[in-house]
This record gives C-alpha cells, sequence and structure tokens, in this order.
C-alpha cells in the first residue's frame, strides 16, 4: 500500500441535519485503500464507530449517527 499524502484534511459530511465539515488530523492518504485505518483507530479511541452495514460513523455510548458514509470504489 502506497501513501500518497499525510496531514490534516477538511471533509463535507452529510449528517442527519444536513451537511457539515468534519476535520480529519493525521491521517494518511492510501487511495488503494479502502478506510483510513490512522483515521478510523482515532476515532475508535473518541468512542466514534464505523458500522459498515450501515455506512454510518456513530458515537457508541449513544448510538447516534454522527455522519453517514459514501462508498467510492469497493471494499
Amino acid at each position: 500500500m502506497k501513501i500518497q499524502a499525510y496531514g490534516t484534511v477538511t471533509i463535507t459530511v452529510n449528517t442527519p441535519t444536513g451537511k457539515s465539515k468534519m476535520k480529519l488530523s493525521y491521517v494518511a492518504l492510501a487511495p488503494t485503500f479502502f478506510i483510513n485505518i490512522v483515521a478510523l483507530l482515532r476515532a475508535t479511541d473518541n468512542d466514534i464507530h464505523f458500522d459498515l452495514g450501515r455506512n454510518v460513523l456513530y458515537h457508541l455510548a449513544t448510538g447516534k449517527t454522527v455522519c453517514y458514509a459514501k462508498r467510492l470504489g469497493g471494499y
């Protein structure tokens, strides 16, 4: 897996209340990999988890959806 870039990025996400900005820090861009492992591990450390079946990020403690994930390519 080749990493093309590493750093911070701000993305637009779809949330239950509409579009919102989300800042991702300490992430690596590896276009051939389906998910950013570094960002996912950091999110999990902050009680935010990914549900592959529903394609959402959610708070584990409350079950509330943080944002919807969009499938780009395949995984």
